[in-house]
């Protein structure tokens, strides 16, 4: 166990949680984390999903059983966010370890450990063509990472505090990044240079992520909202209210058409773009959700709590 989960982790202590009625929607819950699982990301087909947790391992799952493939360890504390490559070989993680690890996500084999942050990775994002991992800290930089060999390729700049979270557009021309402050910077990732910043309005986001076709980019925090935000413009066209507490997770259906957050409040959410409504909410977790990730056939919603256990819920 690494220094810092020494003194906070709370991984052999047994975890008394109270019971909740669980929503009807749920397909079924995966234990196997010792700790809080801060992250979970479904492979391209669906059939796969990884996880990150505090317990300072990744693990890989068989979707349909439920059942654990491999656990992946090497972090020296916990793991605070992963991502899984569209062409399904690679697996990355990052830790507040300040390093990024790639894994071979056929067999769990730590590939290569990127060092060069200065503390806390806070999120990794596989680029679309699988060659580049960007990774974004608490030391206020962005670097871009090579799959094959694990070098630096490239950092980013510009930031002025903590950098939460990351996120690819889908044709990887684009890098999103926003955090402590109140801004989302845009960034052109072939010169590395920051192209436009788009006013936020929050006190911290903590995720984002862009829609399927680049349009908008949908993003969250802890004033318990999520917004809609134009991609080329930066004009926000529409804010969901609901959550109870701190959003800490965002993503879109593939379809582009509904949106699905994850909060401190214990609940997932699915929310309509056109409308703006809620159209379900998820219960079952007893502690903070933290990740959230819809299945590419768009059918399955995975979510990733403190109390431990990663459930699978169907989109009605």
């Amino acid at each position: 166990m690494g220094f810092l989960s020494n003194i906070f982790g709370k991984k052999e202590v047994e975890l008394k949680l109270p019971k909740v009625i669980e929503d009807v929607n749920l397909i079924k819950t995966m234990e196997g984390h010792l700790d809080r699982v801060l992250g979970v990301k479904f492979s391209t087909d669906g059939k796969k999903l990884v996880s990150g947790s505090f317990d300072e391992t990744v693990m890989l799952w068989d979707v349909a059983s439920g059942k654990s493939l491999f656990t992946m360890k090497g972090h020296d504390t916990w793991v605070e966010c992963i991502d899984y490559s569209r062409d399904g070989r690679r697996l990355a993680s990052g830790s507040t370890d300040s390093t990024v690890r790639i894994w071979d996500a056929a067999n769990g084999q730590c590939l290569h450990v990127c060092k060069g942050h200065d503390t806390a990775v806070r999120m990794v994002a596989f680029s679309p063509d699988c060659k580049v991992v960007a990774s974004c800290s608490r030391d206020t930089t962005i670097r871009l990472w090579d799959v094959e060999t694990g070098k630096e390729l490239s950092r980013f700049l510009g930031h002025k505090s903590y950098i939460e979270c990351l996120a690819y557009s889908h044709d990887g021309r684009r890098l999103a990044s926003c955090g402590e402050e109140p801004v989302i910077k845009i960034w052109d990732v072939a010169s590395g240079k920051n192209i436009a910043n788009y006013k936020t309005d929050d006190r911290l986001s903590h995720a984002l992520t862009y829609s399927p076709d680049g349009r908008f980019i949908a993003f969250c925090g802890r004033d318990a909202l999520v917004k809609i935000l134009d991609a080329s413009t930066g004009q926000i066209i529409n804010v969901f209210t609901g959550h109870g507490d701190a959003v800490r997770s965002v993503c879109f259906t593939p379809d582009g058409l509904k949106v699905v957050s994850a909060a401190n409040d214990e609940t997932v959410r699915l929310w309509d773009i056109a409308s703006g409504k809620e159209q379900h909410l998820y219960r079952g977790h007893v502690l903070e959700v933290q990740s959230v990730d819809v299945s590419p056939d768009g059918k399955i919603i995975a979510s990733g709590s403190d109390d431990r256990k990663i459930k699978l819920w169907s989109i009605g």
